[in-house]
């Protein structure tokens, strides 16, 4: 694999608290759920957008071949991001961010493991769960 490839999460997740906080202030403004609905609107112009200028896949066409499982993805989206936009401004953003990073952590390894969802089954060793233990930690530590 390209190592290239791996500036995709660096970018990914150094832009995440910047969405979070992005989503939360809209909240603000016009609420949790109307914000969640709006940003995911406005993905979608952009999606689209992207996809008339040839950043593309398979196609529509194969959509009868996606698993009905799949397509809850839209539903977890749309609810985690009014969950955020209400729990954000709680928490604040370095802890939400500390404790939701354990936890995806801790369930990408499980999905690893188990091959769980169509995910490629990879063993799980001493030093994956020290990652996650040291996340695990980290978590906590930021909410104090």
């Amino acid at each position: 694999m390209n190592p290239l490839w791996f500036a995709v999460p660096l970018i990914v997740g150094a832009m995440t608290p910047v969405v979070l906080q992005m989503s939360a202030q809209m909240a603000d403004r016009i609420g949790d759920m109307e914000s969640a609905i709006i940003l995911h609107i406005v993905g979608t112009v952009a999606g689209l957008a992207w996809w008339i200028l040839g950043l593309r896949g398979a196609g529509v066409q194969h959509v009868s071949e996606v698993p009905w499982w799949a397509w809850l993805a839209g539903v977890i989206g749309v609810s985690s991001l009014a969950a955020v936009n209400r729990a954000l401004p709680e928490t604040g953003v370095g802890a939400f961010v500390g404790v939701s990073l354990a936890a995806q952590l801790t369930m990408a390894l499980w999905m690893d493991k188990a091959g769980w969802l169509g995910a490629e089954i990879r063993p799980i060793g001493w030093t994956h769960l020290l990652g996650v233990g040291c996340l695990i930690l980290g978590g906590v530590l930021v909410t104090r």
